[in-house]
C-alpha cells in the first residue's frame, strides 16, 4: 500500500471514532442531565444517602467513559477506505486499492494504475475532509441546561441534610450501644462449665441487630424486644433466691460448722461424713443450729429448707444415717441455688445494660454527644439544698452529722454521701447533704461508732418497726445552695416508749421482704422496667 494511502485511511479511523464518540455523546447526554436531575431532586425528597454521590458519580464517569469506549472501538482499514470513498467522493478507488493490496485478487494489467491513481487521489487530502463532524446545538443547548440545573440543585441548602446528619448521628449511636452491649455480655458471669450464658448471648446478638440497624426507633424496639424475652426469664423469687443462698453461705463463713470449712455445700458435707464421731451433746447443739439455717432458707430455697430440718430432726432422733443424707440433700441444693442464682445474677446484669442502652438511645444522639464532651471533667460542685435530720428514742441524745459531696460530669449534678453518729444515750438517724443528683444516706448512729457498724450480727441486731412505733421529733436544717460540699447537723429529743418499736431483724427481715416484692409486682411497670427496678435492689442487697 501507497505510503500517503495508508498515511490517510489511518487519520480517518481516527476521525472516524472521534465522529463516533461525538454522535454517541450528543445522543446520551440529555438523557444523561435528565438522569441527574433527578437524582438530586430525589435527594431534595428523601434522606436518601446515595443519590447525590450517584449522580456526581455519574457526571464525572459519563466522558471518561465515553472517550474508552472511542478508543477501544474497532475500526478496520476497509472501514476507513469506503468512508474515505464516500466522503471525498472519489467511487470506490480507496476500496479498490485495499482489496489489491489484500491479495485475494490476482495481479492484472490494471493492478498499478489502480493504486497510481489511489495515491494521487489521497495526496494532499485531509480526514477531515474525508469524515465530517456534526454538532447538534439544540440537543447541546438541552443537555447544558439540565447539567446546570442539577448541580444547582446540589450546592442549594438542603433540608434532607439535616436528616441524614441525624440520622448519620443515630446510626453512629448505635454502633456504640453495641460495642456497650459486647463489653457488658462479656462482663457477664459464665457457667458452671465455662460457657456463655443465655444472657450474653442474647446481649451479642442485640449488637449484631444494633449494628445492622439503620433507624433509630427500629434499634429501640429491639432493644425492648430483647429486655421483654431476658425478663420473661427472671424468676419473680430471685431476690429471696440470692438471698438464702447468699445468707447460708454468709452465716456458715462467718461461723463454720463444727470441725468443717469451705464453702456452705463443702461444709453440709463434711459435717454429714463426721456425724460419728459427735457425742450426744455435739449432735444437739449441731441440730438446734441446722434448724436455725433452715429457718433462712424456707422463703428462697424450700428444698434446702426441708433438707436441714430433716437433718435436724435426725440428729435428735439420733439417726445418724438419715441425718448425713439430709445434710448431702442440703448440699446438693445449695449447689443448685447458687448455678440458678448465678443464671439470674447474669440476667439480672443483662438487663440493667439493657436499660442503659434504653435510656441512650432514648436521650438520642445529642445527650450521647453531650455525655462524652463532658467526660474527663473533675469534680463537680454539688448544687442544692443540704438537709439534717435527727431522730432519737429513750431517754438522752442523739445528735446526727452529714455531709454531702457533688460529682458531676457535664450538668454537674451531685451525689452526696452522709454519715450519722450518735451518743449512748440514744440513737440517731444520719443526716444528709446533697445536690439534685443522688443524696446521700446515713446510717444509724451507735455508741460511739460510725453509723454502718458491721460488727452487729444478724442475731442481735434490731430495726425499727414502724407499724409497732412512731418517728420521734425531727429537724431538718437547710443548706446553702450552690456553695459546693454542704453539712448539716440535725439534734433529736423523742419520749422513750417502752413498746416494740425495736424489733430483731432476724424476725423483720422476712416481712420487709414481702411488702417489697408486693410492691413491685403491684406497680403497673413493663417487664423490662421491673427487671431494671429488681437489678437495682438486687445490687443494693450485693453491698
Amino acid at each position: 500500500m501507497n505510503s500517503a494511502v495508508g498515511a490517510l485511511l489511518g487519520a480517518v479511523r481516527r476521525r472516524l471514532r472521534l465522529a463516533w464518540a461525538l454522535a454517541t455523546g450528543q445522543l446520551l447526554a440529555p438523557l444523561i442531565g435528565i438522569l441527574l436531575l433527578l437524582l438530586v431532586f430525589l435527594a431534595r425528597l428523601r434522606p436518601w444517602t446515595w443519590p447525590e454521590p450517584a449522580a456526581l458519580v455519574l457526571g464525572a464517569a459519563a466522558l471518561p467513559i465515553l472517550v474508552a469506549a472511542a478508543l477501544l472501538l474497532r475500526v478496520s482499514l476497509a472501514v476507513a477506505a469506503r468512508a474515505a470513498d464516500r466522503g471525498l467522493e472519489t467511487g470506490d478507488a480507496f476500496s479498490t486499492a485495499m482489496e489489491l493490496d489484500s491479495g485475494r485478487l490476482p495481479d492484472g494489467p490494471l493492478t498499478e494504475r489502480v493504486r497510481a491513481r489511489a495515491a494521487m487521489l489521497a495526496s494532499g487530502r485531509r480526514a477531515a475532509d474525508a469524515v465530517r463532524l456534526r454538532l447538534e446545538p439544540r440537543r447541546l443547548a438541552l443537555s447544558g441546561v439540565l447539567v446546570v440545573v442539577a448541580a444547582g440543585l446540589a450546592v442549594m441548602p438542603n433540608y434532607q441534610d439535616d436528616v441524614r446528619r441525624r440520622r448519620a448521628a443515630e446510626q453512629e449511636l448505635a454502633k456504640q450501644e453495641a460495642e456497650a452491649l459486647r463489653k457488658a455480655a462479656q462482663a457477664l458471669p459464665t457457667g458452671a462449665d465455662g460457657k456463655k450464658s443465655e444472657a450474653a448471648k442474647a446481649l451479642e446478638a442485640l449488637a449484631r441487630e444494633l449494628e445492622r440497624s439503620s433507624d433509630l426507633e427500629k434499634a429501640k424496639k429491639a432493644v425492648e424486644a430483647a429486655a421483654a424475652k431476658l425478663a420473661t426469664s427472671l424468676d419473680p423469687n430471685f431476690l429471696s433466691q440470692k438471698a438464702a443462698s447468699k445468707g447460708l453461705e454468709r452465716a456458715l463463713g462467718t461461723r463454720p460448722l463444727p470441725g468443717a470449712n469451705g464453702s456452705a455445700a463443702e461444709q453440709l458435707r463434711q459435717t454429714a461424713s463426721q456425724l460419728a464421731g459427735l457425742t450426744p451433746e455435739q449432735r444437739k447443739q449441731l441440730a438446734d443450729r441446722l434448724a436455725s439455717l433452715a429457718a433462712t432458707q424456707t422463703a428462697g430455697n424450700p428444698d434446702a429448707a426441708q433438707a436441714l430440718s430433716q437433718a435436724a430432726s435426725a440428729l435428735r432422733s439420733g439417726d445418724t444415717g438419715a441425718a448425713a443424707t439430709a445434710l448431702g440433700n442440703a448440699a446438693d441444693a445449695q449447689d443448685a441455688a447458687e448455678g440458678a442464682v448465678g443464671n439470674q445474677e447474669a440476667t439480672a446484669q443483662a438487663l440493667g445494660a439493657l436499660a442503659s442502652t434504653q435510656a441512650s438511645l432514648a436521650a438520642g444522639p445529642q445527650s450521647s454527644q453531650g455525655n462524652q464532651g463532658a467526660q474527663g471533667q473533675g469534680q463537680g460542685q454539688g448544687q442544692g439544698q443540704g438537709q439534717g435530720q435527727g431522730q432519737g428514742q429513750g431517754q438522752g441524745q442523739g445528735q446526727g452529722q452529714g455531709q454531702g459531696q457533688g460529682q458531676g460530669q457535664g450538668s454537674g449534678r451531685g451525689q452526696g454521701s452522709g454519715q450519722g453518729t450518735g451518743s449512748p444515750s440514744g440513737q440517731v438517724g444520719g443526716s444528709s447533704a446533697a445536690g439534685p443528683g443522688q443524696g446521700g444516706r446515713g446510717g444509724p448512729g451507735t455508741p460511739n461508732g460510725s453509723g454502718h457498724n458491721a460488727s452487729v450480727g444478724l442475731q442481735s441486731a434490731t430495726v425499727y418497726d414502724p407499724i409497732a412505733g412512731g418517728d420521734g421529733e425531727q429537724i431538718n436544717l437547710g443548706g446553702r445552695p450552690g456553695q459546693g460540699p454542704t453539712t448539716a447537723a440535725g439534734r433529736g429529743q423523742g419520749q422513750h416508749r417502752a413498746s416494740g418499736a425495736q424489733v430483731p431483724l432476724e424476725r423483720a427481715l422476712p416481712y420487709y421482704r414481702s411488702e417489697a416484692t408486693r410492691a413491685l409486682d403491684s406497680l403497673n411497670l413493663p417487664p423490662s422496667l421491673r427487671a431494671l427496678v429488681r437489678a437495682y435492689f438486687d445490687s443494693l442487697g450485693a453491698e
